[in-house]
């Protein structure tokens, strides 16, 4: 097997001092850059991407190189909360969950190894920034209940590296279908004894049927154990151009979540993925005001895939036993989140609405509004 930074002074690696004053290096999302919170060195992010490549899904997955979180000076928890696994430092001594905000997490034994990521793209959002947009997004909303603002604290927000599977798919779709078009006709018809002219909306159907190709780069699914694809959707896209070489500096001083949905478990998310996609492509070649019929026959060949980490700002929190999750693009700053609603103030609102009606109907009734 395999252990990746095992010719690469592994220990030099994670004890990381400065070469200025000696203490522990970070990776600094504010500054973008590794730097020494003591003295102020920085040393700048090695930008290379040659290792993100792509790897046969066909071939055997023991073929791929492995690693173990302790090497690179990680533990790893497991929520007894919500079942996610994710990785902090050593040396902390306690951790909460970031996906349900649980206190009970414990420590797994040393037994875990994982498909070594070839990418990761650094944080670019700061604590800092992701706070204002947690600020912002907390206080937007008059139908939420107003202690959500105490539920959910600054020190509820997590910035988690979380583990994604990227797949590439050469596609081919064969499709058959109708295409409408509308159009008016006039009709006479009998309108109380008199013969009049009406227009009538009609569709003319086409059928059609035709082959498409198609190359899928870089579909991304997220391996996450804590967090579902239709629930981080609205965080996305990163951009993964910017995706460079796995470095485990870059994770220092940062949690990071390791995968839970498995390679092949991951294809099978991906290959929906593609399936809508084809069968949208398939309908805007049809064409036509309307459709009916659409039959979309896929095959896909070539299948790669690769392991990446993307950085995400989290934020859990509970109320009425029930977990709502604000999540901060930590590429990008996008914001998604969701929020409990406050049934009271909506039913207060549609009370007012009722009263106003009633005033209305009993002013105009009394004559108030009769000249």
């Amino acid at each position: 097997m395999q252990i990746y930074e095992e010719d690469q002074h592994l220990n030099d690696l994670l004890h990381l001092p400065c070469p200025s004053c000696g203490s522990q290096l970070a990776y600094s999302a504010e500054k973008k850059k590794i730097s020494c919170g003591y003295c102020g060195y920085l040393e700048e992010v090695n930008t290379a991407n040659d290792q993100v490549v792509e790897r046969s899904l066909n071939e055997a997955i023991d073929s791929v190189a492995e690693y173990s979180p302790e090497e690179i000076d990680k533990k790893v928890c497991k929520c007894d909360g919500c079942g996610a696994e994710f990785m902090v430092e050593s040396n902390i001594p306690k951790a909460s969950c970031g996906f349900c905000g649980s206190e009970k997490v414990n420590v797994q034994a040393f037994d875990h190894q994982y498909i070594k990521p070839v990418g990761i793209i650094p944080f670019y959002i700061s604590k800092v920034e992701a706070e204002k947009h947690f600020t912002k997004w907390i206080n937007q909303g008059f139908f939420h209940p107003n202690k959500l603002k105490k539920l959910a604290s600054m020190e509820n927000l997590h910035g988690v590296y979380i583990p994604f599977w990227t797949y590439d798919a050469q596609t081919e779709a064969n499709w058959s279908g109708e295409a409408g078009y509308h159009y008016n006709e006039t009709i006479r018809v009998n309108v109380n004894g008199q013969m009049k002219a009406q227009n009538v909306s009609k569709i003319r159907w086409q059928y059609r049927k035709g082959n498409l190709k198609h190359f899928f780069d870089d579909v991304l699914v997220v391996a996450s154990g804590g967090l579902k694809q239709k629930e981080i959707s609205k965080a996305l896209p990163y951009r993964l151009e910017e995706v460079v070489n796995f470095d485990p500096r870059l994770m220092i001083g940062w949690e990071a979540e390791v995968y839970k949905l498995q390679v092949d478990e991951g294809f099978q998310v991906a290959d929906k993925i593609m399936d809508d996609r084809l069968r949208n492509m398939c309908s805007a070649q049809l064409g036509g005001d309307t459709q009916r019929n659409l039959h979309v026959h896929s095959s896909k060949h070539s299948q790669t895939f690769k392991h990446i980490i993307l950085p995400l700002w989290i934020c859990s929190y509970r109320y009425q036993n029930e977990i709502f999750h604000f999540f901060i693009n930590g590429q990008t700053g996008r914001v998604s989140g969701k929020k409990p609603i406050s049934w009271f103030k909506v039913g207060f609102l549609i009370l007012l609405f009722i009263l106003f009606i009633i005033g209305v109907w009993y002013l105009r009734e009394s004559g108030v509004f009769r000249k």
